[in-house]
């Protein structure tokens, strides 16, 4: 960054604006493409009229770090000036594209491959190609290119197979869930009949007065009633029309709202099984309270380690405000 500091200020300082021109042209311009925001923004500084480069396509740095997906460059780019701003987001290239229509573009396959699972693939795209659309002139939304194509069209021939392995993806986690599911549903119900102690003479469980039996009733019939909502999510998803649009929220929200009540299941399964194998085996024995702790937490451990990440990238990405700054939403023309 030394090194790029001292080059911008020689070159700006020793030549005229021409020269500066063509020796920082293509540096500017592939930083901007391959998202080396760091450069991009030293050579701002040095030559502020860098914003106005633009390649042998007129795509310029607002242009390229829409194709390219790179939200950095477009925040640095977008802090110049409002008109500045606006003259850069209108501008078109070659081929009769405006902004749209280059967001409307397949991601590159370097930018999707940072992104788990083909739906949320997906739905980061159409995140995109909506906050690029919140930010620009509204005759650009029906715009057509030189081939007569709006950028919805645009979008939807580009995402088309996105859109079935997206689907494909959706259907596969939520089969593999679901079997889980019904397991545990199966389960926590035969215990509800079977329940430890067995019961005396008068049909009274034998355990009813102790509190781990109260606790595990509890949580046998929570555990019963997730898992059998999971199923029920779960099949949801199998029946969702999976249209372009849906993979925005809807998808999403139906596979955080299958992960949180599969989550909760195992948790409450697993209480209820640390309750009944603590009353039938180890009485009032310490030790074995230690031990119905520990089998009760590595099931849910294991679950949540191998569930969490994508969990949580669902939830930050499904309600996060936006891809741009607050600020880049309020354009004024």
């Amino acid at each position: 960054m030394e090194l790029v500091r001292v080059l911008c200020e020689k070159i700006t300082r020793n030549l005229d604006h021409k020269g500066a021109s063509t020796l920082l042209k293509q540096p500017f311009l592939s930083a901007a493409e391959l998202g080396i925001c760091e450069i991009v923004e030293e050579i701002i500084k040095a030559f502020p009229d860098a914003i106005w480069f633009s390649n042998e396509m007129n795509c310029n740095a607002f242009q390229l770090a829409i194709t390219n997906r790179h939200k950095k460059i477009f925040d640095l780019v977008f802090q110049t000036s409002t008109a500045d701003r606006n003259l850069l987001l209108m501008s078109i290239d070659t081929c009769g594209n405006n902004i749209l229509h280059l967001v409307g573009k397949l991601a590159p396959q370097s930018q999707l491959n940072l992104i788990p699972g083909a739906a949320m693939q997906m739905q980061r795209e159409l995140q995109w190609f909506k906050a690029v659309k919140n930010i620009v002139h509204p005759r650009f939304i029906d715009d057509k290119n030189y081939e007569g194509k709006t950028p919805a069209m645009v979008f939807s021939e580009e995402h088309k197979e996105l859109v079935k392995e997206g689907e494909q993806w959706m259907k596969s986690a939520a089969s593999s869930s679901s079997v889980a599911a019904a397991l545990i549903a199966t389960v926590v119900f035969a215990s509800a009949i079977a329940i430890p102690g067995d019961y005396d003479d008068d049909g009274t469980p034998n355990f009813h007065k102790r509190r781990e039996f109260t606790i595990f009733a509890v949580s046998d019939t929570i555990a019963m009633f997730l898992s059998f909502a999971a199923i029920i999510m779960f099949l949801s998803i199998f029946t969702s029309r999976y249209a372009e649009k849906d993979f925005l929220e809807a998808l999403p929200r139906k596979l955080i709202q299958c992960l949180l009540l599969s989550f909760s299941s195992i948790t409450w399964t697993a209480i209820a099984f640390a309750c009944a194998a603590y009353l039938v085996f180890f009485g009032e024995n310490a030790y074995g309270l230690v031990l119905v702790a520990v089998s009760f937490s590595v099931p849910t451990f294991l679950f949540t380690s191998s569930q969490y990440p994508l969990l949580i990238y669902l939830l930050v990405s499904t309600y996060r405000p936006g891809i741009f700054r607050k600020k880049s939403k309020h354009v004024v023309y």
